[in-house]
């Protein structure tokens, strides 16, 4: 236990210490280590290379090659912008974001019900919430699921809860009920592999275990829930920049069956991620519980 905590204050006290880099620098660092991740081979990588074979079946071997080079790239990004979001200073990223339609959190807000952010695992989520929440009126919550390494969730429960209030386990409804009931925004990411409370519903053609929450949730309370979505992308002059784009009410949660309520959000999930395949969270298994049996996509991984 005392080794470990040395060795996990060692990798946060160095992580603080990047963050003092340019941001440029820091993302390049982040870029090479993703390539690093594609050049030696490794089970991340393998898992990341199923599914995109598995969701794209329409490309080439090559294409096929490229995207997942592409997506372990934007990966190791996505570790360097996780960093950010618990270790930087606001004014080294925030300058460089685009917001389009906070006013639907907004307006929710005004009717004092609270609110649930719906998002998906792409490499700058952390990022993105913190970004969100420097603008919102009221900060939003979030839902995590709690690392294995108890030393460092510890450090980074404290960095998260610096930006967003508080954090709530994703199997904790009475805490996700209580920060609704005092008019609390509170972010959710129901897309990766679910091993209970869930239904076989198609993703990218693929049955994939997804979580009933959503449509529970959205028939047990009135707050809305509020779908937005964040990537980076380059302006015309080639400039980096990450667009947040909040869009209105899912109100068919509400009032569809379930399998038919969570069809329509996997689809949407979909449509953003087919924008941006290469930010997505590839190298997770998000097939791993599979009508055939646990890891059957992945068996031979």
């Amino acid at each position: 236990m005392k080794s470990n905590k040395i060795k996990t204050g060692f990798v946060v006290k160095f992580s603080q210490l990047l963050m003092k880099l340019p941001l440029t620098v820091i993302l390049a660092l982040g870029g090479f280590i993703g390539w690093m991740t594609w050049k030696i081979p490794n089970k991340r990588k393998k898992i990341a290379t199923r599914n995109i074979e598995l969701c794209f079946p329409e490309l080439s071997k090559l294409e096929h090659k490229n995207l997942v080079k592409d997506n372990l790239i934007s990966t190791g990004k996505g570790l360097t912008e996780t960093m950010l979001s618990y270790w930087a200073k606001t004014d080294k990223f925030i300058g460089i974001y685009k917001f389009s339609g906070l006013e639907h959190i907004e307006n929710a807000l005004e009717q004092g019900q609270g609110c649930i952010l719906l998002g998906m695992h792409c490499h700058s989520i952390e990022l993105n919430i913190r970004a969100i929440n420097e603008k919102l009126s009221k900060k939003g919550h979030m839902l995590v699921r709690q690392h294995n390494n108890k030393v460092y969730e510890a450090h980074v429960d404290h960095a998260r809860t610096n930006h967003c209030g508080k954090t709530i386990d994703k199997k904790n409804l009475k805490e996700l009920f209580i920060s609704l009931k005092n008019n609390n925004p509170v972010f959710y990411m129901p897309d990766q592999n679910f091993s209970y409370k869930f239904m076989y519903i198609d993703f990218f053609k693929q049955p994939a275990a997804t979580v009933i929450g959503p449509s529970l949730l959205a028939q047990s309370c009135s707050s809305p829930i509020i779908p937005w979505f964040g990537f980076r992308r380059k302006d015309e002059k080639g400039q980096l920049y990450w667009q947040i784009t909040v869009q209105k009410p899912m109100n068919y949660l509400k009032h569809d069956e379930a399998k038919i309520g969570l069809t329509k959000m996997n689809k949407m999930f979909e449509q953003q991620i087919r924008m941006f395949p290469d930010q997505y969270l590839w190298a997770h298994r998000r097939f791993k519980n599979h009508p055939n049996g646990t890891n059957y996509i992945y068996k031979d991984i």
